[in-house]
């Protein structure tokens, strides 16, 4: 397959797998958790060893979690759990179910380096190999395709902050307009960033037609230095 094909193919396989994700921009602060070589920031800032387990380790570890409006958010590391409050405090699973306010975190990416395996069946996931194409093609078409699988994650964490809030609450008809507002934000970019993405596509079907044009022009000659080519003679002077 040639590589304007093999780019073409990318591109329709995206088109149909991002009409599925979405974005956001958030009216309340989107904050963060990231792993990274073992060592953890909140909000960008450096957890100290005070502030952490002391039997915790996250050697060669990299994650990255996003969270909006959760009272009490949880993460799940190495198999235990972890209240996010002015650092990591261990909690059990009964602790958080006691609680409606916690919501457990769910990763937005993640590698260790003992997770080889893994790692092997993410090269497979075609809209990671969509993304991987665009990127070396389109900076600024990625960037936009990232910000809509983060905004989408942001909604669900929303979404999922709402769901164990009380019915009759305030806060939560707030929360529920909020999010209302997000998803018309992700309606539109959903709907900008697919017209970038046909336009993309059409250019680059216009590169193989153009291609496929010249080959017909040089047929002969393409098929005379492929003959010379397979029976190993020099080519003609």
């Amino acid at each position: 397959m040639t590589r304007f094909s093999s780019l073409v193919c990318s591109l329709l396989v995206g088109t149909l797998l991002w009409g599925a994700a979405a974005p956001i921009t958030t009216a309340q602060q989107t904050r963060t958790l990231t792993i990274r070589d073992g060592t953890i920031f909140v909000d960008g800032q450096q957890l100290t060893d005070n502030q952490l387990p002391s039997d915790l380790n996250l050697d060669g570890m990299t994650a990255q979690y996003q969270f909006m409006g959760i009272q009490r958010p949880v993460i799940e590391l190495n198999g235990r759990l972890f209240a996010i409050n002015d650092g990591l405090r261990p909690v059990s699973e009964d602790e958080v179910n006691a609680q409606e306010s916690s919501v457990i975190l769910q990763e937005i990416s993640a590698r260790s380096s003992t997770a080889q395996g893994r790692a092997s069946v993410d090269t497979q996931d075609p809209q990671r190999q969509y993304l991987n194409e665009v990127q070396k093609a389109n900076r600024e078409l990625y960037e936009r395709l990232v910000r809509e699988r983060t905004m989408e994650q942001q909604a669900q964490n929303l979404a999922h902050a709402i769901r164990v809030l009380p019915e009759d609450s305030g806060e939560r008809r707030a929360r529920i307009d909020t999010l209302r507002t997000l998803l018309n934000e992700i309606f539109e970019l959903k709907q900008e960033n697919r017209r970038r993405e046909i336009e993309r596509l059409q250019r680059e079907i216009q590169k193989v037609q153009r291609s496929l044009q010249k080959r017909r022009q040089m047929r002969d000659q393409m098929i005379e230095h492929r003959l010379q080519q397979l029976l190993g003679t020099p080519p003609k002077r």
